[in-house]
């Protein structure tokens, strides 16, 4: 086994990104609160997943059979309460993903895009690749947690410049709305 190898998480938008137990483990914390040393279980599981994919000699694996990996680690050792808070989680994210339509200023709407925000984000204020994914994805959650069908695009990017700001990684002025085309 090369431990030098990557391992890259195909996502849902088509883009790819780097695995990275930390995040996972971030993400199974967050299912496992309530669970008694909730956090030493997320990163031993984290990290055992990241031992066996590295072992199984994969490069990439998609991000809905990394949760499924998950689902299957966390039944196995019997907390499934926490299979039960991240399938919920899971689901009301994509249910409203699916919702969710981004009003342009022509007065087209188009279904909402993660990954076209990440890739502005990285282009507009030069940023990596898997830190315009976070800043995206604040931004998103931001979106997601209002609950509204419809937002404006210069709504949107005015929560991206906000987030980056936030985040302190601007050095320049904030994107303009009208330089987003």
């Amino acid at each position: 086994m090369n431990g030098s190898r990557t391992i890259r998480v195909l996502k849902r938008d088509g883009s790819r990104e780097d695995f990275s137990p930390e995040k996972l483990a971030a993400a199974m914390d967050r299912a496992m609160r309530g669970i008694d040393g909730h956090r030493r279980y997320a990163v031993d599981l984290a990290g055992a997943i990241h031992i066996y994919l590295a072992g199984d000699g994969r490069g990439q694996i998609r991000s809905a059979a990394l949760l499924e990996m998950v689902i299957k680690v966390l039944r196995r050792v019997g907390l499934d309460q926490a299979v039960r808070n991240l399938e919920e989680y899971h689901y009301r994210r994509e249910d409203r993903r699916a919702k969710l339509c981004i009003r342009h200023e022509s007065g087209a709407v188009t279904r909402w895009d993660k990954g076209w925000l990440c890739e502005f984000a990285r282009r507009s204020w030069n940023l990596m690749a898997s830190t315009a994914r976070i800043v995206a994805g604040e931004v998103e959650g931001r979106l997601l947690n209002d609950r509204q069908t419809f937002v404006a695009r210069s709504a949107v990017l005015e929560s991206l410049n906000e987030v980056v700001c936030e985040f302190g990684l601007a050095e320049a002025v904030p994107v303009n709305a009208d330089d987003a085309r």
